[in-house]
């Protein structure tokens, strides 16, 4: 009993005392009475970043009474909810199912917080309805990895902070304009008062940024980690293992003293199901497809979609437009789950199986082509994988890679070398190995290994596999080596393909014979060849092929001075989704816009091919011989700014900006926004305005963070703008003006 009457109580959790002299329970009590403490006094770390997220909270607030804040780990809600809420709150820990009974509404005002609600949202649920329904005034903050789903419920969802700029990492003023290093070097400093962000340390700590997602609990223990480590290998270890992230304070909740705690604490309240597939689809890295998901768990695939949408809800995935992906500061610790079950070989060797059946993808099919698009990232794991191997499903993966990056306009020196390292394997796949590695060195510059691989896999294969690497052997020569060799192999090509009346094998003979007699003086024969090859190529799936022809047929419009038509056969290729093709339309575009006196645009389109590979330029000596003669006409034919802003443009458009620019004929692309910007870009500028994140854009627009900041990138160099700041300005001037 105490001195008037009543009974003692324990300051952490209000159960009966036995003892006036003993004030709490247990540890964990007196933890709990230090943070409520904490929390209705002073904040004792600095609050970084975050403002429009403050801002956006508390507008909420006004219009309504249950404000969720959601998110990743460690993305920092508990901190934004007491934030928005202000000093003086009362906030209540639901770690302790019973701590919400316990609460003396007559002391709580008009706001409540309610934090760490992840593990009551079922049994809860009607008890806050009920305080919300018996309290007209009442407004309560929760805070939860994932919703309540409750009528009247507005949800915040919350994540990293926002991340450097790719062209901030050597800067470190510009890297310190980004939330997720101010945070973390904020919190080094007051860790170790000697260190200091410098050009010798700032793109490690910007990567240690991205590594992490930005999330604040997660910078905050790597920044104990730089205190005892350098920078460039604290680095390293958080990209090989998150788990390293373990010095978080004493004071602090268990779940956030080390990062593995804090993701142990969401992986805990998983069902069963929702923890294999997070386990297993945490060994793929970047974007998984649903069908991925099904292939790696069998057992589970009628329901992996309602799953995986259940991950995505409790912030353990997230949903991008073609798929999904395990965040990089969740997937160590998802992959050593997998691990640890003994998961890892069962699944990759499922994956393998299914992406290493070639008889599953007709890549003439556009449909089955983007599906195998979209696991480009799996096979390029699965090669990894079986490399200490010499299983033959490595020959069928690196043909898939080569496909893809082809298709795509990957990293062609990445993918040439996977491949290349499968080609020594026996196996059945061989010759399309050969043919994959052949391609990517054709089409991306590589002359040399272009030669040495033709020659290689010619003696290697049979039957149709033989007639393709023919054609390619022939591109081969015709590019970098012996021009007089490739009738013979075109030749034995088409009479393979007519041999096994593969139609369209027999139309791309055709196609690649009509360039070749054209170069010799043939263009009659050449357009009779092309006229029954491309509408072959055309019904089929978009290819390096098809685009080979397009070019061809551009040409043969040029010769006959048909501007108009060979402009239309060269914008064809820009919508085919085949990344290496965009330089030789851009090309032909230019020698288009000069016959058309159209020199600003010419300068343009050459400066941007400038620093490209095109082999166009190696198919056509002619035209190489043009461009520089068009160059020059181009020059003197506008005054020396023109000319340089033309160069300018040119030289600073993305490969995206570049494609819109050359189909849409537009010269004007530096001076108006509105005839180069996209409605996705408006978009983004829109928000920017409203001062979200690229974390939040990305969320608010389904998109990945590497977009966003990618449409931002491009916005600030096809507008001059030097800084988000300078967009908001931009557009907020430009709305004024309009209206």
């Amino acid at each position: 009993m105490t001195a008037d009457g009543g009974i003692a109580r324990c300051g952490g959790c209000g159960s009966a005392l036995a003892s006036v002299v003993t004030r709490y329970c247990s540890n964990a009590c007196r933890q709990r009475a230090y943070r409520r403490r904490v929390v209705g006094s002073a904040r004792l770390s600095t609050f970084v970043g975050r403002d429009h997220d403050l801002a956006e909270g508390r507008r909420i607030l006004r219009g309504a009474r249950l404000l969720t804040v959601t998110g990743p780990p460690g993305a920092g809600k508990s901190r934004l909810a007491q934030e928005i809420a202000g000093r003086g709150a009362m906030v209540v820990d639901l770690c302790d199912p019973g701590a919400l009974a316990r609460v003396d509404l007559s002391r709580v005002g008009e706001l409540l917080v309610l934090d760490n609600c992840d593990r009551v949202l079922e049994t809860l649920g009607p008890a806050v309805m009920d305080l919300l329904a018996r309290h007209p005034h009442l407004r309560i903050i929760t805070t939860s990895r994932e919703p309540w789903r409750l009528s009247g419920e507005v949800t915040y969802r919350l994540s990293g902070l926002s991340l450097p700029d790719e062209g901030m990492t050597g800067s470190p003023d510009e890297c310190l304009r980004a939330d997720a290093v101010r945070l973390l070097v904020d919190r080094a400093v007051a860790a170790d008062r000697t260190f200091t962000l410098n050009r010798e340390n700032v793109a490690d700590v910007a990567a240690i940024c991205v590594l992490l997602d930005g999330l604040p609990l997660a910078l905050e223990l790597a920044a104990q980690l730089l205190r005892a480590l350098p920078v460039a290998e604290a680095r390293r270890r958080v990209a090989e293992e998150p788990a390293v992230l373990g010095q978080g304070w004493r004071t602090a909740d268990f779940r956030h003293r080390s990062w593995t705690a804090a993701l142990r604490w969401s992986y805990d309240g998983l069902t069963e199901a929702e923890r294999v597939i997070f386990r297993r689809v945490s060994l793929l890295p970047g974007t998984f497809s649903i069908e991925a998901v099904q292939v790696a768990c069998p057992d589970l695939a009628a329901e992996a979609p309602l799953r995986l949408v259940g991950l995505e809800a409790k912030s353990l995935i997230t949903a991008r437009p073609t798929g999904f992906t395990v965040p990089n500061s969740v997937r160590g610790f998802g992959r050593r789950e997998a691990i640890e079950a003994g998961e890892r070989e069962d699944v990759l060797e499922r994956l393998a199986a299914w992406l290493g059946d070639l008889s599953r993808w007709r890549v003439d099919r556009p449909e089955d082509l983007e599906r195998l698009c979209a696991e480009r990232d799996t096979v390029r794991t699965l090669l990894d994988w079986l490399a200490p191997t010499s299983d033959e499903r490595r020959l069928s993966l690196a043909w898939a890679l080569g496909v893809i990056d082809s298709a795509t306009g990957g990293d062609p020196v990445e993918a040439l070398s996977a491949v290349e390292r499968a080609l020594p394997v026996a196996g059945r796949y061989r010759a399309e190995a050969y043919e994959a590695a052949l391609l990517l060195a054709c089409w991306n510059g590589h002359g040399e290994r272009a030669l040495r691989l033709a020659a290689e896999g010619v003696r290697v294969a049979a039957g149709v596999p033989l007639a393709r690497l023919r054609v390619l052997a022939g591109l081969a020569q015709e590019m970098y080596g012996d021009r007089a060799a490739v009738p013979s192999d075109l030749l034995a090509a088409l009479e393979i393909a007519r041999r096994h009346d593969d139609v369209r094998l027999v139309a791309v003979c055709r196609g690649h014979l009509a360039r070749h007699l054209l170069q010799h003086g043939r263009p009659d024969a050449a357009r009779t060849l092309l006229a029954k090859s491309l509408p072959v190529l055309r019904a089929a799936a978009p290819s390096p092929d098809m685009c080979a022809a397009l070019v061809t047929a551009g040409a043969l419009s040029l010769d006959r001075d048909d501007v108009d038509r060979a402009s239309t056969y060269f914008t064809e290729i820009l919508a085919v989704p085949y990344r290496p093709g965009v330089c030789d339309a851009v090309v032909g575009l230019a020698l288009c816009a000069v016959r058309t006196r159209n020199f600003e645009r010419a300068l343009t389109l050459i400066a941007a091919a400038a620093g490209r590979h095109s082999s166009a330029l190696l198919l056509f000596p002619s035209w190489r011989d043009q461009l520089d003669p068009a160059h020059a006409i181009a020059t003197g034919a506008l005054s020396k700014s023109q000319a340089a802003t033309a160069v300018t443009t040119g030289r600073q458009l993305t490969h995206e900006q570049l494609v819109r620019y050359a189909r849409e004929g537009c010269s004007t692309a530096r001076r108006h926004g509105d005839d180069v910007l996209t409605p996705r870009e408006w978009e983004v500028i829109h928000l920017v305005m409203d001062g979200l994140t690229n974390f939040q854009i990305a969320h608010r627009m389904f998109l990945s963070v590497r977009t966003v900041e990618t449409h931002i990138r491009n916005i600030r160099t096809v507008l001059d703008l030097r800084s988000r700041a300078h967009m908001a300005a931009w557009a907020a001037r430009r709305s004024q003006r309009a209206a």
